[in-house]
C-alpha cells in the first residue's frame, strides 16, 4: 500500500495483526485494516481518520495496536479504544471513562497488547506545576498589563515566547486569527498546550518558530527572564549574610541587602504569599520590598529559580544540607501549591 504521507510527517506507526495506525507529527491519527480491528463498518483499504476525531480536531500524542484492538492517547490525556475486545464486541472509538483521574500525573506513552482484549501500560510523569500555575494566571488575568482581543495578557511573556515585539504579535493575531485560535495560542504561550495542533503550529511557523515541542518550551523561555533587570518590574531585597564589612566601615552600618530583579506575574502565579504581597503593594505603588523570611540569600535565589523553571539549580558549591533544611517549610511559608514535592525535587536536582 502506498502511503499518503511523507516520512517527515510521521511520528509513529503502530501495527496489529490486521490493522495499522499512523500518528502524524501534527497529532492526527489515521487507521487502515479490518472491521474487527478498526471498528469501521467496512474494511478500510486506505488510511482514514475516525469521523469524531476529525470533526473535533482531536490531537493525539500516542497510539498503540493490540491483536485486534486500537488505543489512542489524546493531548488532554483522554484514552480512546476501538476494535474487538474480550466480549467479541466490535466497537468504534469509545472514550474510557472509568479511569481514576489523578491531578498529579500526566500520561505520555500508550502500549496495547492481547488477544480479544486490550491491556494498556501508561508512562506517568509528575505534572509540570509551572505550566499549570501559568495557565491559571491566564485564566484569572492577574497583573496583566495589556490585552489581545480583550483577553488580559502579560507583555513580557508574549515577547519572550514568540520572539517578536508585543505590538507585532498583537497586530498579526487580531488581523489574521479568530478569537478561538488566539485562545489556543495563548494556551501554548502560558502552558505549552496546543489545543488545535495544526493551526497553532501554522501561527507559530509564521513567527519563525518550528517544532516548538522540541525546541521551545515555557521553562526554557522563562529561564531567560530569571533575574533579568531589563524586563523585571519589581525588586526583592534579601539580606546577604555572607557580606563582610570592610575595616573602615562603621560597625553600626546596616547589613548589605542583595537586590533581586523579579517579575510580579510569575511570582504571583506560583506563590500565594507573593500574590497577596503584590496586591497590597500595588495599592501603594511600591516597586521593591524586603524579604522577611529569614532565609539565606542562596535559598531565596534557588527558590526564585524554582518559581521560574520548576527546577532547583543546586550544585556542589552550595551548602546542600543547610539549604535543604531551609527548604523544608518553603511550600508552607510561601504558599506554593501544596502538592509540589519540593524536597523530592531538591533531592533529584542535587543528584544531577
Amino acid at each position: 500500500m502506498e502511503l499518503e504521507f511523507s516520512a517527515n510527517e510521521i511520528k509513529k506507526i503502530a501495527i496489529g495483526v490486521s490493522h495499522t495506525i499512523i500518528l502524524l507529527n501534527d497529532g492526527r491519527a489515521y487507521v487502515v485494516g479490518s472491521t474487527n480491528s478498526t471498528g469501521f463498518a467496512s474494511r478500510l483499504n486506505k488510511f482514514e481518520q475516525y469521523p469524531q476525531f476529525k470533526n473535533n480536531n482531536t490531537i493525539f500524542k500516542d497510539v498503540a495496536c493490540g491483536y485486534s484492538s486500537s488505543g489512542f492517547l489524546a493531548e488532554n490525556n483522554e484514552i480512546w479504544v476501538a476494535g474487538r475486545f474480550k466480549s467479541n464486541t466490535i466497537s468504534p472509538p469509545a472514550k474510557l471513562t472509568n479511569l481514576e483521574q489523578n491531578s498529579n500525573i500526566s500520561l505520555n506513552t500508550l502500549v496495547a497488547s492481547g488477544s480479544n482484549q486490550v491491556f494498556f501500560a501508561l508512562e506517568l510523569d509528575l505534572i509540570n506545576y509551572l505550566n499549570q500555575d501559568l495557565l491559571n494566571l491566564l485564566e484569572n488575568g492577574s497583573f496583566a498589563d495589556c490585552q489581545i482581543q480583550s483577553i488580559p495578557v502579560h507583555k513580557v511573556l508574549i515577547q519572550i515566547r514568540i520572539g517578536k515585539s508585543f505590538d507585532e504579535v498583537k497586530k498579526y493575531l487580531e488581523e489574521n486569527c479568530t478569537l478561538k485560535e488566539i485562545k489556543d495560542l495563548l494556551k501554548w504561550i502560558y502552558g505549552d498546550q496546543r489545543i488545535n495542533f495544526k493551526r497553532t503550529n501554522e501561527i507559530l511557523n509564521n513567527f519563525g518558530i518550528e517544532n516548538p515541542k522540541e525546541t521551545k518550551t515555557l521553562k526554557s523561555d522563562l529561564k531567560k527572564l530569571l533575574f533579568d533587570e531589563n524586563t523585571s518590574d519589581f525588586t526583592l531585597m534579601v539580606q546577604n549574610d555572607e557580606y563582610e564589612e570592610e575595616e573602615e566601615e562603621e560597625e553600626e552600618e546596616e547589613e548589605e541587602e542583595e537586590e533581586l530583579p523579579v517579575h510580579k506575574f510569575i511570582l504571583a502565579a506560583r506563590s500565594g504569599l507573593f500574590l497577596n504581597m503584590f496586591q497590597n503593594l500595588d495599592q501603594k505603588n511600591l516597586k521593591k520590598v524586603k524579604d522577611y523570611s529569614n532565609k539565606s540569600l542562596e535559598t531565596i535565589e534557588l527558590l526564585i529559580s524554582f518559581l521560574y523553571t520548576d527546577e532547583i539549580p543546586i550544585t556542589a558549591d552550595h551548602d546542600q544540607e543547610f539549604i535543604k533544611e531551609e527548604f523544608e517549610d518553603i511550600v508552607e511559608y510561601y504558599q506554593l501549591n501544596p502538592k509540589i514535592p519540593i524536597l523530592d525535587i531538591f533531592e533529584k536536582c542535587a543528584k544531577n
